[in-house]
Formats: structure tokens, C-alpha cells, sequence
């Protein structure tokens, strides 16, 4: 690079120049000084000898042919004489045991003590500007020590006009080769800074105003250096470069970005899904969009710069610490299940799922919110109304069996198991032909082809328990759709008790005919046996005689009453019904009842319903039923008790309710359900078939009857029949 020579006052316009150009002149200096420090110690040694060497001949002098016959005192005195030298100001005599002598002119500071045992030969007082020396006095050198003390105010001015002349001459070294530095530095190091200052200061105007525009022409690149400076300036030609293209791709990418930011604003707030932007630290809400506010029902001005914690949202605290402490350790969840609460407190189940990202170098979670509290709802009541059926099938008193097309058992409930001892995972391991009997393959293809859909198909078969043992079954079959799958549904119901209750029900029908046989029998000898006894009646016989005929013909009475009413009960009951107003009837019944013996002197109240209650029935066997309930009521309470007889309508069962009530001692409960057996009776001269007729006149109605007996409502004889609407 050719030397640029600048005017003289540019030289110092650079503040980099004036800088180097200060610590230049300061080094120069620094190092003089370092040089002239001993140089100035010299000088002043040299000067203070010459000084010392003065009073040393003057000394040497005034003894010189005398030293062998002097005494202390004109030797004392002899020595004063060499005051005359103006550079002697005194001094002290010592003789060689340190005995003092004496003294002339000035003390001397420096002592025999400090010479002898210190070996200390000189010292100067600067502030004085006295310099005190000891002279070895060669001819009496064993016998006396001479401190003499000199003016040394001669070697400080000498000593000063050295000082400045080596200053004069740095100052001037250093002048020359600041001013030297400073030319060579403003051609090869300012001037060349100064222009890339220039090009830098154009180069960012270029970058900021127009960075897709030809770039300008920079001087600094014209002729650089060839050393670290040029590599600077080719460095700076790079950089820029680097920085246009560098501000070129980020123009691309703010384009970039403000699209992106615009399609994520976009999706942001036309999101359907709630969708929330809140910082990690302290959970404080940044953004939200109007599906979160339409959830929780609040608005934007309420939970910007709130917290969830604050705005109440969570159903339970410790689920957030929970999700932040999954995010902490993973950066992101996704679909976890949460409670939240709107701001009327009603919770709602949703999905969260979350990431963290920063934002203006700040740590926040985006998260978004899945609403399924309907769904959640809707699975909650499937799996109770699931529970309910597995519940309600598992105690299903029928096995049943879920059977596909190759008679694999698909699913089997609690009964199934029971029915045929084995556990469930077993059952479902096992095949139709395995449990039901004398059935094969291509029996059970054949039984699936005869079967059509919403048609059922019954059959009794038998099966066959885990140990071999068989019990007969009653099985109602049908298809359904499950999917893509068809299903063969099966019912199966043990039928072992109902064969046997048959085969009961049929050995009691023999039994009945043969009672009836039997009572048909007894009855017309019994006839004859009355028919005789009454013509002993008319008879004169003694009384011990009459008293006998009459206990014959009371038993013989009561045995035939016995007979009737074991053939009414054996006999099946046959109705014949009519629409029968029950106010009305019972009203037209009422009379008779008031008239019959165990009504003596009891009150019979009847209560009738506030509407028409209309049954179907046989008028007399309901006249049975009643004379017997009410004749039964009387016996149970003493004379001036009352019965309560009350009709009521129920219409949520579509019933007529009769309650028949007596007060009088409870039946104990043991006694009750007795009450309806045949021959059962608490009564000496019952026999136990009338509340049992009753009862099955009642049942031949579709009707009930119940009895209830307790200390506070006393004994209730309740009957229920079918309620009808009024023949036309």
C-alpha cells in the first residue's frame, strides 16, 4: 500500500492515533525513567566521593609529619582547621575505643556506633542537604575514628541540573518518535480504518434502506493493505455479503413466519377446540380462543392474565401440578384425562393435551382442550347399562350361552357355569356337541341352518355336567347380528324340578280323585248312620243314653261338614263369573253377615270405595270367600270390638283392594304363612280347610290374598282382584 501524506492537524483528529500516540510518549518516558533512576543514584555517589575526598586531603594535610608526637587536644584542634574548606560544615573525634575526644562545627549524624558495629561508613540528610562521612585517617588509622560532616547543597544543584538535562533529552526522543508513530500510523493503520468506517457506516445505510438493490462501490476495497488490516477489509467485504444474504433469507422467513402466524392465528381462533396459550412459571393465561370462552362460559377481559388456578378451573389442584410435572419431564402430553369446571362450577371431562414451546425467549404451554363430557356421560351410562345386563344375565335364573357358527361358546354367564360345574374360562374353551347330548357336528350345522333371524326355536334335550352326570334342559334358541358376526343366542333352563313337580302335580291329581272317591263313599253310609240316630231320637231312652246319641249325632254331623269341605277343596274350581259392582254387593252382603251368630254383638263397618269398583267374578263363591273372612274376624275379637271391611281402587295396578280388619291379640309370625295351609287351624273346632278354599277361590279370581297381624294394626285380611270396566 503506497504512504498517504495528511495536513499536520489531521494527524491528531483520529482518537485511536491520539490514544497510541499517548501510550507511545508514556512508554518512552516510563522507560527513560527506569533508565535515569540508577544513572541519577550514580551521579549523586560520584559527586558525595569527590566531596569525601576533598576533607579527606585537607585532613591528611593539617597531619601530614605529625602523627607520632600529636596529642588529643592539638590534635582536636589541628582537625578545626579544616573548616576553612567550605564544603566541611564539622565533625566529631573518637578515639579507637569510642571514647569522644570532642567535637567542631556541626554534629554529625552519624555515630560511632553506627560505623563500628554497623558498618556504616556515610549517611546523608537530604532534607539538610548534609553529608557525613568517615575519614580512615591513614596515619593514626589504629588509634582515632574522624565522622566528619560535609555541605552537600554543591551535589543536589549539580545533581538537579543533571536530572533535567536527561529529562530535556527524552522529552525530545520522546516527541520524535511519537510524531514519527503518529505519521506512520495515520497512512497505514487510520486512514485505512477511517475509510472502512466510511464504507461500514454506507454498507449499513445500503442494508437497512435497500438490501436487494446493486450494492454501492467501497473505497477501502480498491487498493487494502496486504497485511492483517487488509485482511480485515476483505473480511468486512465478506460479511457483508454474508449479512445481505443473511438479510435476505430472514426477509424470506418473516414472510414465511407472518404467513405461518397468520394460518396458526386462523386456526387458532376458528379452532372448534378450546385452545389455550399460558406461560409455565406461574400458569398465567397469554391467550385463548372464543371455543375456550364458550366452554367455560367467561370472557377474554376475565382470564387474560390469570391463572387456571385462579379462575377456579380445575377440579382437582393436583391434576395441573400433576400435567406439569409430565410436561417438565417429557415437553409434551397428549390426551390425558382431566376434570375441569366452567364458572358455574359444573365439571366437564375433557382430553388435554399439551406442549412446551418458547415464546419471546419465555417458557409456555400450548394446550388444547377436547370436550367429551357427553361422551364420557354416554360411556359411563353403556358401561352401567353393560354392568346392569351382565348383572342382570349373571343372575339370570336360565343359563345362557353366546354360541358362533362353528359351536364355540363366544360368552356363557354365572348359571351356565353352575349348571355345569365348570368355571368360566373352561366353559368358553368347550363346544356345543361337548355339553349337550347325543348332538354332533353336522347335527348342530343342521340345528343352524333350520334357525332364521327374529324366529326362535324351542326343544328339550339334555346336558351334560363336567362329571358325566345329565339333567334335563328346556332350550330356546335365535340368531342375531353382532357386528359382521352372526351369533346363536341359546336359553337354557333346567327342567329337572318342573318334570318332577309334573310328575307331583300329577300323583296329587290321583290323590284327589281317590279322596274324592273315598269322601263319596263315607258320605252315604255316613247319611244312613245320621238317618238312624235321629230315630233313636224319638226313642224314650235314659238320660245317661241321650246324652251319648247327642255326641254321636254332633260328630257325626261335623264328620259330614268335614267330607263336603274336603271334596269343595279337592274339587277343581269352576267359575261362573259376572261383572259384579263390589259397593253395591257388599252392601246387599252386609245384612246377612250382621246376621250371623259369631257377629253377635260386633260391629261390622263397612267402607266402600269412593269410585265404582267393578270385578269379574262368581257371585257365590265371593260370597264364600267373604262370609268366611268376616265370620273369621268376629271370632277373633270379644263382644262390642268392631270390624273394619274397606274397599279401595288402586289404579297404578289396575286392582280392587278388599281389607278385611279386626283389633284383638297379633298372630305371631311364625303362625302366618300356616294360616293358608289345609287342615292347618288355631281354633279347637276348626279344621283347617277354610282360609285354604278361601285362599284358592281368590287365586281362581287372578286375585290375592294376604295376611298381615301385628300389635298396631291388629290382624288385615287383604284380598286383590282384577279390576274390569263396567258391563255395558
Amino acid at each position: 500500500m503506497p504512504l498517504r501524506f495528511y495536513p499536520f492537524t489531521q494527524l491528531f483528529q483520529a482518537r485511536l492515533s491520539r490514544r497510541i500516540e499517548l501510550w507511545v510518549f508514556l512508554s518512552i518516558i516510563v522507560i527513560e525513567a527506569i533508565i535515569l533512576i540508577p544513572s541519577v543514584y550514580r551521579r549523586e555517589d560520584e559527586l558525595l566521593k569527590h566531596l569525601t575526598d576533598i576533607s579527606a586531603a585537607k585532613a591528611t594535610g593539617v597531619l601530614a609529619n605529625e602523627a607520632d608526637a600529636i596529642n588529643d587536644e592539638t590534635l582536636l584542634a589541628k582537625l578545626e582547621g579544616i573548616q576553612q574548606n567550605s564544603v566541611v560544615t564539622g565533625g566529631v573525634l573518637f578515639r579507637a575505643d569510642g571514647t569522644q575526644v570532642g567535637q567542631f562545627g556541626e554534629q554529625p549524624d552519624l555515630t560511632f556506633d553506627q560505623v563500628t558495629r554497623r558498618s556504616e561508613e556515610t549517611y546523608l540528610n537530604r532534607s539538610l542537604q548534609r553529608y557525613d562521612a568517615v575519614w580512615a585517617m591513614a596515619p593514626l588509622q589504629d588509634k582515632y575514628v574522624l565522622i566528619i560532616r560535609h555541605n552537600a547543597s554543591s551535589v543536589q544543584d549539580e545533581l538537579n541540573q543533571f536530572i533535567g538535562r536527561i529529562i530535556g533529552l527524552v522529552v525530545i526522543i520522546s516527541l520524535f518518535v511519537s510524531l514519527a508513530t503518529m505519521i506512520v500510523l495515520q497512512s497505514f493503520v487510520i486512514a485505512p480504518i477511517l475509510q472502512l468506517r466510511k464504507d461500514l457506516l454506507q454498507a449499513g445505510i445500503f442494508l437497512a434502506e435497500q438490501p436487494d438493490g446493486s450494492p454501492p462501490e467501497f473505497e477501502s476495497l480498491r487498493n487494502p493493505p496486504d497485511d492483517e488490516l487488509g485482511d480485515v477489509i476483505q473480511t468486512f467485504d465478506q460479511m457483508f455479503h454474508q449479512i445481505r444474504d443473511a438479510i435476505a433469507q430472514r426477509q424470506q422467513a418473516e414472510s414465511d413466519l407472518r404467513l405461518s402466524e397468520e394460518k396458526f392465528s386462523k386456526a387458532f381462533r376458528a379452532s372448534p377446540n378450546p385452545i389455550t396459550m399460558s406461560t409455565l412459571e406461574d400458569g398465567r393465561l397469554v391467550e385463548v380462543n372464543d371455543s375456550f370462552l364458550n366452554l367455560f362460559g367467561l370472557t377474554a377481559s376475565e382470564v387474560l392474565g390469570r391463572s387456571s388456578l385462579e379462575l377456579d378451573l380445575w377440579a382437582d389442584p393436583t391434576d395441573r401440578t400433576q400435567m406439569i410435572q409430565a410436561i417438565l419431564k417429557d415437553g409434551i402430553i397428549r390426551n390425558y384425562e382431566y376434570r375441569l369446571r366452567d364458572r358455574n362450577g359444573k365439571e366437564k371431562t375433557v382430553l388435554y393435551s399439551s406442549e412446551q414451546l418458547k415464546v419471546n425467549n419465555q417458557d409456555c404451554i400450548l394446550s388444547v382442550i377436547n370436550d367429551i363430557t357427553e361422551r364420557k356421560e354416554a360411556e359411563i351410562a353403556l358401561e352401567a347399562s353393560e354392568e346392569r345386563f351382565r348383572t342382570l344375565v349373571d343372575q339370570a335364573v336360565d343359563a345362557i350361552y353366546v354360541v358362533n357358527k362353528q359351536g364355540q361358546f363366544v360368552d356363557v354367564n354365572q348359571q351356565a357355569c353352575a349348571n355345569l360345574e365348570y368355571t368360566r374360562d373352561e366353559l368358553l374353551r368347550c363346544r356345543v356337541p361337548d355339553i349337550q347330548k347325543n348332538l354332533s357336528d353336522d347335527d348342530f350345522a343342521n340345528l343352524w341352518q333350520r334357525l332364521l333371524p327374529k324366529a326362535s326355536l324351542t326343544f328339550i334335550g339334555t346336558h351334560q355336567r363336567r362329571d358325566g352326570s345329565q339333567f334335563p334342559v328346556e332350550v330356546r334358541l335365535g340368531l342375531f347380528e353382532a357386528g359382521e358376526e352372526q351369533l346363536l343366542l341359546a336359553l337354557a333352563r333346567d327342567i329337572t324340578e318342573r318334570q318332577q313337580a309334573e310328575k307331583d302335580r300329577e300323583r296329587l291329581a290321583e290323590i284327589g280323585e281317590l279322596a274324592a272317591m273315598i269322601v263319596h263313599e263315607v258320605r252315604n253310609p255316613l247319611t244312613t248312620v245320621l238317618m238312624g240316630l235321629s230315630s233313636f231320637q224319638r226313642m224314650d231312652l235314659p238320660d245317661r243314653a241321650k246324652l251319648r246319641l247327642q255326641l254321636a249325632l254332633n260328630e257325626s254331623e261335623r264328620l259330614q261338614r268335614l267330607l263336603n269341605e274336603i271334596l269343595l277343596y279337592a274339587k277343581q274350581q269352576k267359575l261362573d263369573t259376572t261383572t259384579i259392582e263390589l259397593n253395591q254387593f257388599f252392601a246387599d252382603l252386609l245384612p246377612t253377615l250382621q246376621d250371623m251368630p259369631s257377629a253377635e254383638n260386633r260391629s261390622i263397618q263397612l267402607i266402600p270405595a269412593l269410585t265404582s269398583a267393578w270385578v269379574e267374578a262368581d257371585i257365590d263363591k265371593l260370597k264364600q270367600v267373604f262370609i268366611n273372612l268376616i265370620s273369621n274376624a268376629c271370632e277373633a275379637v270379644p263382644q262390642g270390638e268392631q270390624i273394619t271391611w274397606q274397599v279401595q281402587i288402586a289404579p297404578q295396578l289396575d286392582q280392587v283392594m278388599i281389607e278385611v280388619r279386626n283389633g284383638g291379640d297379633p298372630i305371631p309370625a311364625d303362625v302366618l304363612p300356616q294360616l293358608t295351609k289345609p287342615f292347618f287351624t288355631t281354633k279347637s273346632s276348626g279344621n283347617g280347610l277354610g282360609l285354604a278354599i278361601t285362599k284358592r277361590i281368590v287365586e281362581t279370581h287372578g286375585g290375592e290374598l294376604v295376611i298381615q297381624s301385628t300389635a298396631e294394626i291388629g290382624t288385615m285380611v287383604t284380598v286383590s282382584l282384577p279390576r274390569v270396566t263396567a258391563s255395558s
